[in-house]
């Protein structure tokens, strides 16, 4: 990994130089320039949706407020087109007769790539009048109707925007409260000192395995995400007290829309970067219809460098795609296709030399391969004007292999077998909701979701004094698993909106099945919003928990733990907002989660609970089978001060405050391997436009992380060298708290706009000051003693990006 460093700052230099020559070949005259200033505009288009119904608004006016004048108007279906809008940040107005009047604020507007404005509007419970309501203001606003605490928007800039997220969304997610990062390897998040498994991956509707590369099996996260800001639309995050549709969750969900590709002309992205090399296309099918797509595709760009020169160490070599196309009809609804996949390897050649191993640089070969793609088809139908019908099918296959080998000094560094990993999934899904706005107060939503779920795995370990290979987990199997909910937002008045609804889930594998009421009230006086929610969650672990065959000392249990019931979890969130000075938001929420129906191993001398597990190699740590008897408790407060990008800059300051504790099959309570304690975001930055006009700006964010460290259990180092491997001191799991963690990130961009093309030149520098933060220790064998693992130190990537049109 330091290599990697090294060779990661050396590229950085080197695409400085060129990008910065780039950059001044594209320069004209200063009396060029100060023309072009002046001419620099671009497209900006979209679509305005009733925010309950999804029924398309004609009429809608629409004011480009720089100017405060009447631009353009929505046509029959809802769509409009403003000409010549001037570059750089830009805020748009939306009324209506009879809706809330909606602000869409600061939109950066480029000259390389049309900005597309989809905007949903409330109608408001006082008809015959425009509202002056500005509700697109409060942007953080989820874009789900139904979700009432506990959930929030994003945007692609947020997520490009915020230092170090490298466009991630799980990266971004890990400012907000609430939620932390479990390591800087990868990008799996802590939500209200939950486990990642606790979290759920949604995209246009449906559920998807995890989006992320060099992950591994039953994880939410990796080190590298799948998914692409080119491709991205609005999407929401949940932290807890999930609206009815969302199911088969108990931490956190992200719910991820990708756009549609522009309908008017041909757009291009080409970026690349120390992270990868991508190329991004969109547009129309047939120009002056609605039809079109949208493509990305990303290549690891040290691989790359790879095939010329050996870079030395551990080289990731990745590759992803994304991709939307919508097909809009006059009389059959809108029908869409979507995907996603990546490919992934990594690999490392022991030194033939045994003078050269050390723990940097240790006697371990491997291969490591994963895959993972997702296709699904949609379709929308209106059966009439405010009711809806939609579709979605969708079918998923991933995949991970790893093998790995020692070198044998006394048989010329023969190569010696150690392990060996298979391990794949396979899912077919269905979902179908009814949603129907009756009338100005009320709407409802209905749905059902089936899933066929399969899975193959076998891990073995080769016993070299036998010569011979041996299972120690294995397992394969198949089954079913069906959700249905209805829920309805009630408008009682102005002030007080009520959410209720049911969630139901049914796994066939055990007949094990779950009926969870939720429900939310808000009431919301002024500038000011206090909102009460409550329900119950449920979440089966992967079917390989229920089915695998666990082979150790020659004993064979096959299905010891199929009579397993789902995870589940009782959430209550209080919250409150309130608007401040200075286009500040404050936000805090209180919150209790009861954890109830815990697999934990049934030995009263163990205390291993499924809370504390990161993925499910983490059942390798124990040989009983599981019960459904663990228990957990997270309470705590979610604090926010927030100021949303407005007059060149924004401010996000976010705290936390909980404890997490689960109890084992004895009874006994103990902390989490997730408890921090406390959790401080202090994240800004600020925009300086060079130019009047906008047409070259510089941006600098910065942010800095501060948390408690995670837990770990104490090793008992007598016992481990006696046997050989690390061993834990009884009774004293996850009582050891781990050092602080502590991380400052920053981030610079150049933006130049020039007449068809906007070049972008960034440098996001992950852990600035390069502070080893600890990451865990473990027993070495080898060494006779407890050896400590840090996590990464300083990690750059350089960009650079051109949009461009014709």
């Amino acid at each position: 990994m330091k290599q990697i460093n090294k060779f990661l700052i050396l590229a950085a230099s080197a695409m400085a130089i060129e990008t910065t020559a780039v950059a001044q070949e594209k320069e004209n005259t200063q009396t060029a320039v100060t023309t072009a200033q002046s001419k620099l505009s671009q497209k900006v288009h979209g679509r305005v949706l009733d925010a309950a119904s999804k029924q398309p608004m004609p009429g809608v006016v629409v004011i480009l407020l720089s100017n405060n004048q009447v631009n353009a108007t929505t046509d029959d279906d809802g769509y409009f087109i403003l000409n010549n809008v001037p570059v750089g940040r830009q805020s748009f107005q939306f009324s209506f007769m009879g809706y809330e009047t909606y602000t869409a604020p600061e939109a950066m507007v480029i000259t390389g790539k049309e900005l597309e404005l989809n905007i949903a509007m409330n109608e408001s419970l006082k008809q015959l009048k425009e509202v002056t309501v500005s509700a697109g203001k409060d942007r953080i606003k989820p874009m789900n109707e139904f979700a009432a605490v506990s959930a929030r928007s994003f945007s692609v800039d947020e997520a490009r925007r915020y230092a170090a997220s490298f466009a991630d969304p799980a990266r971004m997610a890990q400012n907000f409260p609430g939620v932390s990062n479990s390591g800087d390897m990868d990008n799996s998040i802590v939500v209200r000192g939950n486990s990642p498994k606790g979290v759920l991956w949604r995209l246009e509707g449906i559920e998807i395995p995890n989006p992320n590369h060099f992950s591994s099996l039953g994880a939410t996260g990796g080190a590298i995400s799948m998914l692409n800001a080119n491709v991205l639309g609005n999407s929401d995050f949940y932290t807890g007290a999930f609206a009815p549709e969302i199911g088969n969750a108990t931490a956190g969900a992200f719910d991820l829309n990708f756009r549609n590709g522009n309908t008017e002309r041909y757009e291009h992205t080409v970026q690349i970067g120390t992270i990868g090399a991508e190329i991004a296309t969109e547009g129309p099918f047939k120009k002056g219809k609605k039809a079109s797509y949208l493509f990305n595709y990303r290549y690891s760009t040290l691989d790359l460098i790879e095939s010329f020169m050996d870079l030395g160490g551990t080289v990731p070599d990745y590759q992803d795609m994304s991709f939307k196309i919508n097909l809009p009809t006059e009389k059959a609804g809108t029908f869409s296709a979507f995907g996603i996949g990546g490919y992934n390897r990594a690999y490392q050649n022991a030194p033939a030399d045994s003078s050269k191993w050390n723990d940097d640089t240790e006697n371990v070969s491997f291969d490591s391969r994963g895959k993972m793609g997702t296709v699904g088809i949609s379709h929308q139908y209106f059966i009439h004007k405010d009711a809806y019908l939609k579709t979605i099918i969708s079918g998923s296959y991933d995949q991970h292999t790893e093998q790995s080998d020692t070198l044998n000094p006394a048989e010329g560094y023969h190569k010696v077998p150690t392990s060996n990993t298979r391990s794949s999934n396979t899912a077919y899904r269905a979902s179908v909701l009814y949603n129907q706005k009756l009338n100005a107060r009320h709407t409802f939503r209905t749905g059902v979701i089936a899933q066929h779920l399969a899975y193959d795995m076998n891990n073995k370990l080769y016993i070299s004094s036998e010569k011979q290979w041996k299972d120690i987990l294995t397992g394969d199997g198949s089954t079913q698993f069906y959700q249905a909910y209805l829920q309805w937002r009630a408008r009682v008045t102005e002030k007080v909106t009520v959410v209720g609804g049911v969630h139901g889930a049914y796994l066939a594998l055990n007949q094990k099945y779950a009926i969870e009421p939720r429900a939310s009230v808000t009431y919301a006086p002024n500038k000011n919003k206090f909102t009460l929610s409550a329900g119950l969650h449920s979440k089966p672990e992967h079917i390989s928990t229920y089915y695998f065959e666990n082979i150790k000392d020659g004993e064979t249990r096959k299905y010891p733990n199929k009579d397993l019931d789902m995870l589940r979890a009782l959430h209550t969130v209080a919250g409150y907002e309130t608007t401040l000075p200075l286009k500040m938001r404050l936000k805090a929420e209180v919150y209790y989660q009861r954890h109830y129906n815990i697999p934990v191993e049934a030995d009263s001398n163990k205390s291993f609970s499924l809370l504390n597990a990161n993925d499910m190699y983490s059942l390798l740590s124990t040989n009983k089978p599981l019960v459904s008897q663990g228990t957990g408790d997270n309470y705590g407060v979610d604090l926010s001060l927030e100021r949303p990008f407005a007059n060149n800059y924004y401010v996000l300051a976010s705290g936390s405050v909980y404890k997490a504790t689960y109890t084992d099959y004895a009874g006994r309570t103990y902390n989490s391997q997730f408890n921090r304690g406390y959790q401080v975001n202090l994240i800004g930055g600020k925009e300086f436009p060079l130019t009047a006009s906008g047409r070259k700006i510089i941006g600098l964010n910065g942010k800095v992380l501060f948390s408690g460290g995670l837990r770990e259990s104490v090793i008992d180092i007598n016992k481990s060298m006696a046997n050989g491997k690390t061993e834990f001191v009884a009774d004293k799991y996850f009582t050891k708290q781990t050092p602080a963690y502590f991380r400052t990130d920053a981030s610079v961009y150049y933006k130049i706009n020039n007449k068809k093309a906007t070049h972008t030149i960034q440098l996001d520098i992950q852990n600035v000051t390069n502070r080893s933060n600890y990451y865990f220790s473990y027993f070495d064998a080898d060494a006779g003693k407890v050896k400590t693992v840090y996590q990464l130190g300083m990690l750059p990537n350089l960009s650079y990006r051109i949009d461009f049109h014709w």
